[in-house]
């Protein structure tokens, strides 16, 4: 047995191994594949004659990697004009604004994706992002697997043999990972999860997302290089279905894609489980994969995937916009830290306004006298575009009464957290009040249950 090694650009994780295996297993006169993914190189195995380059290339190359005889530049050491990471950037910045814009809009709130709900937002656009990635690279793979396995049968268009099993694999897909994230989210609220305990899963979804976005960049090595592989196992029984014609495989392959490890699943299966409600964990999972759904339905559609390497410019916005989200997640799950009580929220309960008609007093024409105050309070009203309003001033020493008001509550904004007071009240329609005393000056900072929507109390003297 006789062996060649060439490399392989654009390889992020054990799945692009995986599939760059099976690719070249499929070579005229190749025995064997040993790919390095630290080294970027596979080994062909051979007997006779030399496995064609070009044709190694052309299985390649249609999911996004380059093959070369000679070491290509590391992606980190390439040298890119900086109109390109401009470019990037306002490309990420635009998206991150129109991702604003719908929460301060209302909109979201109307597609079940309101406030922390911005969690909700965020699995959406994340789920696009992910999508244009090649960290997804196998999910890639097997829908166009398709193209190359469902072949139209006599009578069928070539359409339809075609674009049956793609759907098939989105409903398998998306169904799967909302019944698997309500799942993560009922284990969440079983485990009775503390504020700081949603913390510390809230931050580790942001360092999944850091990671990925700096990898993503070429600045941070891949999740996989830090041990989470998928198993030889799952890998083989993957490659057998993706080559079987049964009108079930679709199905069972979309919902098995919930199990590869994708660092940015996984990062939105963390948010699920600390989200502590089953409707809250399918939501975040279920947007996610519709999120995905455009981009990789059309590359099953097309038999060819649309993230090439080439396209410089996507990959870096791509990496920018995950860096983004990951700041804003890290800065969420930093403002819980301090709670330590239970923060999952209960049923949110519509209390009818009252009916009671309003009690009218004459006016007092006896002089004011100037007594020390006894107690004060303030108003905020919860919205869907987030609390309003959000800064609010107390004097120190003096007992208050927090009044809420409940106009637009979603599922982040059905509880109110207060860290530094060990405050959480559930917020339903209409009034309802939170009394504290202040003991001194400063600010106290305080949040929806999940970090996402939060403001300010300013204590003065």
């Amino acid at each position: 047995m006789k062996k060649t090694k060439v490399y392989v650009g654009g390889m992020h994780c054990d799945a692009c191994s995986t599939l760059i295996t099976s690719q070249f297993k499929k070579v005229d006169g190749v025995r064997g594949v040993k790919v390095d993914l630290g080294a970027q190189t596979a080994e062909i195995m051979y007997e006779n004659h030399v496995p064609s380059v070009a044709a190694l290339r052309a299985r390649a190359e249609k999911f996004g990697y380059t093959v070369s005889t000679t070491r290509p530049v590391p992606a980190g050491q390439q040298r890119i004009p900086l109109w390109q990471w401009g470019v990037a950037a306002l490309i990420a910045g635009g998206l991150v604004g129109l991702f604003a814009l719908l929460q301060r809009s209302g909109l979201m709130s109307a597609i079940g994706t309101a406030s922390a709900g911005a969690s909700y937002g965020v699995a959406l656009l994340v789920g696009v992002v992910a999508s244009l990635s090649t960290c997804l690279a196998v999910v890639g793979a097997i829908v166009i697997a398709f193209a190359e396995t469902y072949q139209a049968a006599p009578g069928e268009s070539a359409a339809s043999a075609v674009v049956r099993p793609n759907i098939l694999f989105h409903i398998g897909r998306i169904a799967t990972f909302a019944v698997l994230g309500g799942v993560l989210g009922l284990i969440g609220g079983e485990l009775s999860l503390s504020g700081r305990f949603v913390s510390v899963l809230t931050m580790a979804v942001a360092v999944f997302m850091l990671l990925l976005g700096l990898n993503i960049l070429g600045i941070a090595p891949s999740l996989t290089r830090l041990g989470i592989k998928m198993p030889a196992r799952l890998t083989s029984g993957l490659d057998r279905m993706k080559t079987s014609r049964s009108p079930v495989m679709p199905l069972a392959l979309g919902g098995l894609t919930f199990f590869l490890p994708c660092g940015f699943t996984q990062s939105m299966q963390i948010m699920a489980l600390g989200s502590g409600s089953i409707v809250r964990g399918a939501l975040i999972m279920g947007l996610f994969a519709v999120g995905t759904l455009p981009v990789l339905f059309t590359a099953g559609i097309t038999a060819s995937w649309t993230c090439q390497h080439r396209v410089v410019v996507f990959q870096k916005a791509a990496g920018l916009l995950v860096i983004a989200f990951a700041l804003f997640t890290l800065s969420s799950g930093a403002r819980l830290f301090g709670f330590t009580g239970r923060i999952t929220p209960g049923t949110t309960v519509t209390t009818p306004p009252s009916t009671t008609p309003p009690v009218t007093t004459p006016p007092v024409t006896t002089p004011p006298v100037t007594t020390p105050a006894t107690s004060q309070r303030i108003e905020m009203h919860v919205k869907y575009s987030g609390f309003e309003p959000a800064v609010l001033h107390v004097k120190k020493g003096v007992p208050v009464t927090f009044a809420v008001f409940g106009d637009e509550v979603t599922g982040c904004t059905s509880r109110i957290i207060i860290p530094s007071l060990n405050i959480s009240k559930d917020i339903a329609a209409g009034e309802n009040d939170i009394t504290f005393t202040p003991t001194a000056s400063g600010n106290i900072p305080y949040s929806c249950w999940m970090g996402m929507v939060h403001g300010t109390i300013v204590v003065d003297n």
